[in-house]
């Protein structure tokens, strides 16, 4: 089962990913504006891949953003090939 846990500092945060309470990977963010984040990194560690840890955690983004009204871009190439295929992100995500 993966549980995915948020740390939402003032200007970074992260969404860690734990699989069967393992820690599984990390995607970590950087606030651009008050109304804007940044997603920089998304990272699995070995023997997780293939589990759908980063789709996870991207998700968990998406779902922040969307409860917080906030709108959301990515640096990082693995969300950014993400949320460019998924049409119901466009009214937050911006390529």
């Amino acid at each position: 089962m993966i549980e995915i846990t948020q740390n939402n500092g003032g200007k970074f945060g992260e969404f860690s990913a734990n699989y069967d309470r393992e820690n599984a990977g990390v995607l970590q963010y950087e606030w651009k504006n008050e109304n804007t984040f940044n997603i920089v990194h998304t990272a699995v560690k070995d023997g997780f891949e293939g589990k759908g840890i980063g789709k996870h955690l991207v998700s968990a983004a998406v779902d922040f953003a969307r409860e917080k009204g906030k709108k959301m871009e990515a640096t990082c190439t693995f969300a950014h090939a993400v949320l460019a295929k998924d049409a119901s992100v466009q009214d937050i995500f911006s390529a």
